[in-house]
């Protein structure tokens, strides 16, 4: 009964299923390093656990997964300016920390972000999170609290391109 239940559930919305199942594993191959028949079976089992969990969680929710290609490509470009962005500030905070002077001026600031959705508003605070030398302390409603290493941090983020991508990727959403 309960098996049958939660494979309704999965197939309800297969194509989402499957694309949160194949992103799941694709994180879990990239973070494992090894590519051998163990973890892949190991990663198949468990990223289908977790998306069997996923399906129950939003069983309340009518609409389907609906992916784009002009949002996948908007996604692939965010990831890899993401990824830009956080080698230049590893190497920036490398020198402010190595630097005799350590020039630290850390400073809070208060941004509104106008993204109506809240996975989009939790993808843009993380982004400031994994970005060394910021780290977004609060997100509530449409507000980040966000602290940075220097003042230049800090309100380097109020202009940051990334977001722009953001809300070119919230505004390109398939609806049902």
């Amino acid at each position: 009964m309960l098996n049958r239940l939660l494979f309704k559930r999965f197939t309800r919305d297969l194509p989402g299923s499957m694309l949160i199942m194949s992103m799941l594993m694709g994180l879990w191959l990239l973070i494992s390093g090894s590519f051998d028949w163990q973890h892949f079976v190991t990663g198949i089992f468990l990223m289908g656990l977790l998306t069997l969990f996923w399906a129950q969680m939003t069983v309340e929710e009518v609409g389907k997964t609906r992916f784009s290609w002009h949002q996948l490509k908007l996604l692939l470009r965010y990831v890899a300016f993401l990824e830009l962005e956080i080698l230049k500030a590893n190497f920036i905070v490398a020198y402010i920390v190595l630097s005799p002077k350590m020039p630290i001026s850390p400073g809070l600031i208060v941004l509104q972000c106008n993204l109506k959705k809240d996975l989009t508003r939790v993808l843009y605070a993380n982004s400031i999170t994994m970005t060394p030398g910021t780290i977004t302390v609060d997100l509530e409603g449409d507000r980040l609290l966000v602290h940075g290493m220097t003042k230049h941090h800090a309100f380097g983020v109020r202009s940051w391109y990334l977001y722009d991508i953001i809300k070119d990727l919230e505004e390109s959403a398939v609806d049902d």
